[in-house]
């Protein structure tokens, strides 16, 4: 590849990743935090004007004038990102305590590479890693991590240190940079926004409860389906992390096995491995 077509397809590859990483901030922070301002200060209003809500919002409304309108809207939106972003936050918190307090959601380095070997087999695994050299290592369970390489590496999202993560970080890292068709992007959106919608959903469920006249039954019953519609999504999520992992090591051994399968026709812009049929023929 030329220098020329390197830095434009670089460029490219930037300019996808800051697309996909606004879509999920709006999605995820930006959009739960405005639901959960706007709640909020429904309920602040509800406290201060019972029963007058709709008048002391239309006479907000038409005080506001040219500039002050701008930077009312401003606040609103810097106020709901800061909400957005912390309510997120939290509930990645709560995820990664239910991670270490069951051991079953949590993807460990012998599960990786055992899967791994049952799906695609020992021969195009042993291929993969040998092109992988440092995947091969970080899938090891000989190799550890010490504790003061876990500190000094924590990653955000309340994910679990260690070479597993490391592993997966690095299969995600090479498929954005080198085929992002089968790159996890959709199941890493799909958990920020699902992970985002327990604080809106909370502030929406008391904002009903507060200014429409419920009965105790029914104020119960949505307080039970608000709490139920939370749990399923935590355990949702919980799944996906898995997948999400599992994920990015499937795709990038079967991005390294379509391109020696690529390399094996004619005209193939791809090069063979070198020794590779020979090698393949003398494991089988």
């Amino acid at each position: 590849m030329d220098p020329l077509t390197a830095m434009t397809a670089g460029k490219a590859a930037a300019g996808r990743r800051f697309a996909f990483y606004v879509a999920v901030q709006l999605t995820s922070v930006v959009v739960p935090g405005l639901v959960a301002v706007t709640c909020l200060t429904v309920l602040m209003l509800h406290a201060q004007h019972p029963g007058s809500i709709g008048r002391t919002l239309k006479g907000a409304a038409q005080a506001l004038h040219g500039p002050a309108v701008i930077m009312v809207d401003v606040s609103w939106l810097a106020s709901a990102y800061v909400v957005g972003y912390v309510g997120r936050e939290v509930a990645f918190r709560l995820l990664g305590l239910a991670e270490r307090l069951s051991p079953r959601h949590r993807a460990t380095l012998g599960a990786l590479h055992g899967e791994l070997e049952v799906a695609y087999g020992h021969a195009a695994l042993r291929r993969c890693l040998r092109t992988h050299p440092l995947l091969k290592y970080l899938l090891s369970p000989a190799d550890g991590t010490s504790p003061h390489s876990r500190i000094m590496r924590q990653p955000g999202g309340a994910l679990r240190t260690g070479n597993a993560y490391e592993a997966f970080n690095y299969a995600k890292s090479w498929l954005r940079e080198h085929n992002p068709g089968l790159a996890p992007d959709a199941t890493e959106a799909e958990i920020n926004i699902l992970v985002s919608t327990p604080l809106p959903l909370a502030l929406g469920t008391w904002s009903l409860i507060a200014l429409t006249p419920l009965s105790i039954a029914a104020s119960a019953v949505a307080v039970v389906i608000a709490a139920a519609v939370s749990a399923l999504t935590f355990v949702q999520v919980l799944r996906l992390r898995r997948v999400e992992c599992w994920e990015a090591l499937r795709n990038l051994l079967e991005d390294h096995e379509m391109r020696l399968a690529a390399a094996r026709l004619p005209g193939s812009p791809f090069p063979a491995e070198p020794g590779e049929d020979t090698q393949d023929s003398g494991a089988a």
